[in-house]
């Protein structure tokens, strides 16, 4: 080897080396979310440089290192296999990508460091060295380094900078080689080339980074919307299946473990026509808490009570509605009307198959379009005999509270564990007078007894027990801070209702809401972490954790999950997605039923109606899937505040914004045209690049035109796989090249390529000046090779090359 080529094989490696660091360094950056260089990426790289250098030298070498590798790969999948260690590992990895790093494996971190300096290292010498494919290198390394700067994701500056200085000396190499190529530049010493551009490539460097820039990313508005539209139109294809309602289906978590980091899901998976946009839809409720979930020991279903076309039993779906109504009758029978308002729902199932239902709170009767065998649970949740898919359509009655009106929580407040006792007499006298005109105290006994038996407290005995005891139950593991700071947050109350609005208040304004909070440690109780550590987080840590303090102090509560209608609607009809999943709290009020409480920061102004309500949100809520999730939450503020939509005609069936078929076509034909327009595109572009290639010959003098366009005949050649032999001259090659095309006898001894390459040989290395003649002669002789090529090589590959690769 001379010694040029030594000093290009230096260079090389260097550049291999600086790469594969910048992109090893991001990468690891992203992976573990940390901007601390690691310096197993250094001893990595180092060696696999020299590795791969040695192992694609030649032919034989990449044979036998194909071989061995397959074998190595081969062997090690074997001993993990057996060991039963991947299964471990791959958990370990899928948590370590969603940001759960409080007890790190540093035995597996090193291994996925080495995977991933292997790989990186061994594409960038390939790509960078071996096949020298600028184009490629550029493409893959922006994109990825512009991909997470879009994303908002972990991006190591230090190791983009790196990049944009290797990529620099890259990319003047390239110059470097292809004057080199062209025989227009000598390159001398390659060492001293790369001393040379280093400081330029330094200087760029100082002066791009220096330039005044914002701290938000680059945005199209227009564009950003439909790519939108696109991803919320192709996420419409998922279809949300499962069997009972739970939060962990639609990508909070799973089903055993509260916490960790989430990303939305955008599946359409219901419409629902309501008169309030407030609604919260409730499929699921757990009473037991374990320090890190939640679970339930009676899974045990009742069917429905069927009269008619509708669904209807006071015992498991209307019981909770009823006690709202006679703690109205108890508190003021003047009163209801102000309380709660009768309304009702339609809800049409899109992108979903399951079957819970979703139902309002205070929910009395519930009419399926089509026959069907309901059940609820011992917590008032219904369920379908079989799971209901997409147009599954019912009707939900229900009583709309007016939970920020003063009457309502006066009402409330008058609530207390023993208050159906206190009040029955005095409920049974004003029930009868005004439903049915009759006057208690002038029956017999007999009918009082009668009577007695089927009233609602009678039906509320058991439930009571059940609920002061099962809905105040905690575990061993909520400490004892935990309680303490439940009695300072309410010490200053006077009534149930104001402790529990006090813990709301408490936790919406105190913790930010966030979808990246990182797994909790399961050495701790969730909600301890939660309150005192951890201290962000989303619904399910709000939920959790005001359902702990309200047990804490003896108030009955419980967990919930379901829907919360989206801020937007399109003639009253909302578009729920699985980014409207959510969890919140229900109190027991005695006498009133289960009431609904909102600590979730960002969601307060939406239950309460009440815009001024601000919320708190940590400030790692960005990044491409969570900026539309903060504007549905800014939305929810804004929509803060009393109003009425038009409910006047039926769910829309078929709508724009609903017929997944009509969006699928408008879609499909899109791609299609995309794609064609496309192809037209790179057709039209390299039929402009041939005809300025002719445009420059003709403008050029005869030695310029003629290098050019042996330059050119030289890639139609290739097509055909006749290429220049190591140490052959022009003239050998020409020689060899018209016997096998036999030019002179297809263009009827008017052209010779030994002619076209005297021209060359005259243009190359010759200081006279070449005849018009000859100008003209390369011109034409284009033409006969591209006629001769197209004959040669089949139409297809002959056609590809010429309109899509741009090589003929």
């Amino acid at each position: 080897m001379i010694r040029e080529n030594k000093y290009g094989v230096f260079v090389n490696l260097i550049l291999v080396m600086l790469l594969s660091l910048s992109v090893c360094q991001t990468l690891y950056t992203s992976l573990f979310m940390t901007y601390r260089w690691n310096i197993n990426i250094f001893l990595y790289v180092i060696p696999l440089t020299f590795v791969f250098y040695l192992m694609l030298k030649n032919k034989v070498t990449c044979i036998v290192s194909g071989i061995l590798l397959f074998l190595f790969a081969g062997f090690a999948f074997v001993i993990i296999y057996i060991s039963n260690s991947f299964n471990s590992y791959s958990i370990w990895l899928i948590d370590t990508m969603q940001g759960y790093l409080n007890e790190p494996n540093w035995r597996y971190q090193t291994i996925t460091v080495f995977f991933i300096t292997f790989i990186v290292t061994l594409m960038v010498y390939i790509f960078a060295i071996k096949l020298y494919n600028i184009y490629l290198v550029s493409f893959v390394t922006f994109s990825l380094f512009f991909g997470q700067a879009y994303a908002n994701i972990f991006v190591s500056k230090s190791a983009f900078v790196l990049f944009l200085f290797s990529f620099m000396l890259f990319y003047f190499f390239y110059i470097l080689k292809r004057r080199t190529e062209e025989k227009s530049y000598d390159p001398g010493n390659r060492l001293k080339y790369l001393l040379y551009i280093t400081p330029v490539c330094i200087a760029v460097l100082i002066v791009s980074f220096n330039f005044p820039i914002g701290n938000k990313r680059i945005s199209w508005p227009w564009l950003d919307h439909k790519l939108d539209k696109a991803i919320a139109s192709f996420s419409q294809k998922n279809t949300s299946t499962f069997d009972i309602f739970s939060l962990s289906a639609t990508g909070f978590g799973s089903n055993d473990l509260l916490g960790g980091n989430i990303i939305p899901d955008k599946t359409h998976v219901m419409d629902v026509k309501s008169e309030y946009y407030n609604l919260y839809l409730k499929a699921s409720s757990k009473a037991y808490y374990n320090g890190h979930g939640w679970y339930d020991t009676d899974t045990s279903y009742n069917p429905v009570i069927l009269y008619g076309s509708s669904v209807e039993t006071l015992n498991n779906i209307n019981m909770d509605a009823n006690q709202l109504e006679v703690g109205a009758m108890m508190s003021n029978s003047n009163s209801k009307n102000e309380l709660y308002k009768s309304s009702k729902i339609e809800v049409k199932f899109k992108n979903m198959k399951t079957k819970s239902l979703f139902i309002p709170p205070k929910t009395f009767q519930i009419t399926p379009k089509k026959e069907l065998g309901l059940f609820t649970d011992k917590s008032g949740m219904i369920s379908a005999e079989k799971s209901q898919g997409s147009n599954f359509e019912y009707i939900v009655n229900f009583d709309y509270m007016f939970l920020n009106s003063d009457k309502f929580k006066n009402s409330i407040r008058k609530s207390y564990k023993g208050y159906w006792m206190d009040n029955i007499d005095e409920y049974e006298k004003n029930q009868y007078k005004l439903i049915f005109n009759i006057d208690i105290d002038s029956l017999s006994v007999e009918n009082k007894n009668i009577i007695a038996n089927v009233n609602l407290f009678n039906n509320l005995q058991d439930q009571l027990l059940d609920i002061y005891t099962k809905y105040v139950s905690l575990p061993s593991t909520v400490t004892q801070r935990v309680r303490d700071l439940a009695e300072n947050i309410t010490i200053n109350q006077g009534n149930n209702y104001d402790k529990a609005k006090a813990i709301e208040t408490y936790l919406a304004t105190n913790y930010p809401y966030t979808l990246k909070p990182g797994k909790p440690p399961l050495r701790k109780d969730f909600v301890d972490y939660f309150l005192f550590e951890g201290k962000k987080g989303y619904c399910t840590y709000y939920a959790t954790a005001m359902t702990v303090l309200l047990r804490c102090i003896g108030i009955p509560a419980r967990y919930v999950e379901g829907y919360i209608l989206p801020p937007d609607n399109s003639n009253g009809v909302f578009k729920v997605t699985n980014q409207q999943a959510h969890a919140w709290v229900e109190a027991y009020f005695e006498g009133f039923g289960w009431i609904p409480f909102e600590p979730t920061s960002p969601f307060v102004a939406a239950m309460y109606q009440d815009n001024h309500i601000r919320p708190v949100i940590a400030s790692n809520m960005t990044g491409q899937y969570y900026d539309e999730y903060r504007r549905m939450m800014e939305k929810y503020q804004r929509e803060g505040k009393n109003h009425s939509i038009d409910l006047s005609g039926n769910l829309p069936v078929g709508s724009k914004d609903n017929d997944t078929t009509r969006v699928a076509f408008i879609i499909a034909i899109s791609l299609v045209s995309l794609i064609l327009l496309s192809l037209l595109f790179i057709v039209l572009f390299n039929r402009i690049r041939f005809y300025y290639l002719l445009g420059k010959l003709r403008k050029q003098n005869s030695n310029d035109a003629v290098l050019t366009g042996y330059k050119y005949i030289i890639k139609l050649l290739k097509i055909q796989n006749v290429i220049i032999s190591a140490g052959e001259t022009p003239f050998q090659f020409g020689f060899r090249v018209e016997k096998l095309m036999d030019f002179k006898g297809y263009s009827f001894s008017k052209y010779d390529f030994n002619i076209i390459t005297e021209y060359y040989v005259k243009a190359r290395y010759s200081r006279d000046t070449l005849p018009d003649k000859a100008k003209q002669d390369m011109i034409d002789f284009i033409e006969t090779v591209l006629n001769l090529t197209s004959e040669k090589v089949s139409k297809v590959k002959f056609n590809f090359y010429k309109y899509f690769l741009g090589k003929v």
